[in-house]
């Protein structure tokens, strides 16, 4: 039987390969003895050499270039939210949330951080199971490290602190990025689509407020680009909406429970030393409400759709797009001609 894989070509540079990469293998494989209760990395499950002839060293030294061969998944979480023929229930939001937040405290419990959160870097199997992939911005990470690359996280699951500049930032970056998704799940669309980093700051502004020292007493200490975006004494300071925001374009709002806000809310906090961590949020009052979350191997997969991601969302937007073009286009033709012919 024909086994469906991916394959993510790296180069391994003796002597000069970061550490973190042979630690991250190693966290690879640990992961595999978690229980199936917890969003995990995609398993590894292979390490091959891309040319085992040539490429190794006459003393038996590593190949220069691998395969690492991953286990398929059939789904990303991005392509299951913009397929509409996927029909989804409160039990797919809840449990997929659970099982992002478990991998996430298991990622942060070891000292990782991701950085790159997002819904199409979220895959799924038949089975239910969610697991967290794309981890090429991960780092190893503890509390002394005082400068961090800023440009990290997609723009749109991007927190506050780093549009601010801020370089010593925490494992609570990836926690903000988690609210964004919990809500494009209730919503099956991004929430805070920003065009650039100030129109996305902008965004932050209008949903949840304008940030302040009262509530963020380090601010102007931590965030160096906070002079630049601070309001000016002509301009308006925006009140927190995020409540009222989150209810807003629902496909189901009697999902979106108060309990399903409170999280998201405390999820995305400005402050970052006020917002939960993947630990608190596993004791959210929104799990423990009914309908009781469901485990992985419970849910419903029976799709429309045997298999969709990101990319083929993509392309098929992206058809469509060049369809409404021609069409236009047509018509334009059309309303010249008779037109002239008047």
């Amino acid at each position: 039987m024909l086994r469906l894989i991916q394959f993510l070509s790296i180069r391994l540079v003796l002597l000069t390969m970061p550490l973190f990469w042979l630690w991250f293998l190693a966290l690879l494989v640990h992961t595999q003895t978690m229980t199936r209760n917890h969003s995990t990395p995609i398993t590894e499950r292979n390490i091959i050499p891309h040319n085992p002839n040539k490429e190794q060293g006459s003393n038996g030294s590593l190949p220069k270039n691998v395969f690492m061969v991953f286990e398929y998944l059939e789904y990303d979480l991005t392509g299951v939210l913009e397929t509409p023929e996927i029909r989804l229930t409160q039990d797919h939001v809840k449990s997929w949330s659970q099982q992002l937040l478990n991998g996430v405290h298991y990622m942060h419990k070891n000292k990782v951080i991701h950085r790159d959160l997002k819904a199409s870097n979220l895959l799924i199997n038949r089975n239910g199971e969610l697991k967290i992939a794309d981890w090429g911005l991960a780092r190893s990470w503890n509390s002394e490290m005082k400068r961090l690359t800023n440009k990290v996280i997609t723009l749109w699951y991007r927190p506050p602190e780093l549009l601010l500049g801020m370089i010593d930032y925490t494992t609570k970056i990836d926690m903000w990025s988690v609210g964004c998704i919990v809500a494009e799940m209730f919503r099956r669309s991004g929430f805070l689509k920003g065009r650039n980093e100030a129109h996305q700051l902008e965004l932050i502004y209008k949903v949840c407020g304008t940030p302040n020292t009262q509530e963020w007493p380090n601010l102007e200490r931590k965030c160096r680009l906070w002079k630049k975006f601070a309001p000016g004494p002509d301009d308006k300071i925006y009140p927190n909406r995020l409540a009222q925001c989150l209810r807003e374009n629902l496909p189901h709002p009697k999902w979106m429970t108060d309990s399903a806000v409170s999280l998201i809310g405390k999820l995305m906090e400005k402050n970052p030393d006020a917002r939960w961590s993947a630990e608190q949020s596993l004791d959210a009052d929104y799990f423990f409400e009914s309908p009781i979350v469901k485990q992985a191997k419970d849910l419903n997969m029976k799709f429309a759709v045997a298999s969709v991601h990101e990319m083929d969302c993509r392309k098929k937007y992206e058809q469509n797009e060049a369809k409404r073009q021609a069409q236009l286009a047509q018509a334009r033709k059309q309303a010249a001609f008779a037109k002239n012919a008047n």
